[in-house]
């Protein structure tokens, strides 16, 4: 996995790989009871740092959960009653391929 950017709703977004000490550093400025941190979205700086030391299939998927943070902001989804089936078919159907999009940009192929 590679650092990169890429760009929804005209917003650009950055992709950071972080040391995991780092990583804790960020998460305990917002949750100060924190021992551990995997991967963070921060909306105001659209920024997503994932943990280094992760394998590559833990970064995968914790690249995967950040995306779906900053896809639930930028697509309107944060206020969404997701209760709601239609609202739930709608988020799966668009989600798919924004995550297939930005993973081939940090060089994972998601068809294999």
């Amino acid at each position: 996995m590679k650092e990169t950017t890429f760009r929804i709703n005209n917003h650009k977004w950055k992709i950071k790989l972080r040391p995991r000490e780092e990583m804790l550093e960020i998460y305990q400025l917002i949750e100060p009871e924190a021992t551990d941190c995997l991967g963070l979205t921060l909306r105001q700086f659209n920024t997503i740092y994932i943990n280094d030391g992760l394998c590559e299939d833990e970064k995968i998927r914790t690249l995967k959960h950040e995306l779906t943070h900053c896809f639930i902001w930028e697509m309107g989804f944060y206020y969404a009653d997701f209760n709601n089936e239609e609202m739930i078919c709608e988020f799966v159907a668009t989600i798919h391929s924004f995550i297939n999009y930005v993973m081939k940009k940090v060089g994972v192929d998601c068809d294999k």
